[in-house]
């Protein structure tokens, strides 16, 4: 068996830190439930999680944004100064404009969802695997909080279909079972694609956002 194909079938290290013990365990548990990913290091606080980090060499950290040493953001900074190519998944529990906003502008972040919620809980695999391929994940919940408050002049000039087909973008979705499952054409899916990248691009774009759009 090759080298290459060897490395394929090894599972995916992820390390949580996470202040709950309650929600740390939670994580362990879904993590431990697919075969395709290994917990490398459980930590409730940030300054022990990086020293487990630089232990273990994760390729995914699920990393709390309040933790009592520290902040989560500063933790995702030190996370990529060490390897930049380590991925931060956040999560938080907090859903104020302000916070949210700040997590999403932090060049550090990969991918945020909000603790607990039902649409996370109902993707957690899939979010975890796409982001793991190289995807960004923002929960689609979040996207439209933003686009309701207005805070994203692009995001808010989206009519309602091209919205609904931004949401199927950020979860990982292929162009074509974007068309099968909105029921058009690919070429539809792809004219619209287009539409939504001009409006959105003209936005002063940075961190999670900036990195979503580029995925598109």
């Amino acid at each position: 068996m090759s080298n290459g194909l060897l490395e394929e079938l090894k599972p995916a290290l992820i390390s949580i830190i996470e202040d709950s013990a309650l929600h740390r365990e939670c994580l362990r548990l879904r993590i431990a439930e697919c075969d395709y990913l290994q917990i490398a290091s459980l930590d409730q606080a940030g300054r022990s999680g990086l020293e487990s980090i630089k232990l273990h060499k994760p390729q995914l950290v699920l990393l709390d944004f309040q933790l009592a040493d520290m902040t989560g953001l500063e933790v995702a900074k030190r996370i990529k100064s060490y390897d930049e190519n380590i991925k931060v998944f956040m999560l938080t529990a907090h859903v104020e404009a302000s916070i949210i906003s700040r997590i999403i502008s932090d060049k550090s972040i990969d991918a945020l969802a909000i603790k607990g919620s039902h649409y996370f809980e109902l993707n957690f695999m899939a979010a975890i695997k796409y982001v793991l391929s190289g995807g960004t994940y923002l929960e689609p919940s979040l996207l439209d909080k933003m686009r309701e408050a207005k805070q994203q002049v692009g995001l808010s000039e989206l009519t309602k279909r091209e919205f609904e087909l931004f949401i199927q973008i950020n979860i990982g979705k292929c162009d074509q079972k974007i068309a099968e499952d909105l029921c058009v054409e690919l070429a539809h899916v792809r004219n619209m694609k287009s539409r939504i990248l001009k409006k959105v691009k003209n936005d002063d774009l940075d961190g999670l956002l900036a990195k979503l759009i580029e995925n598109a």
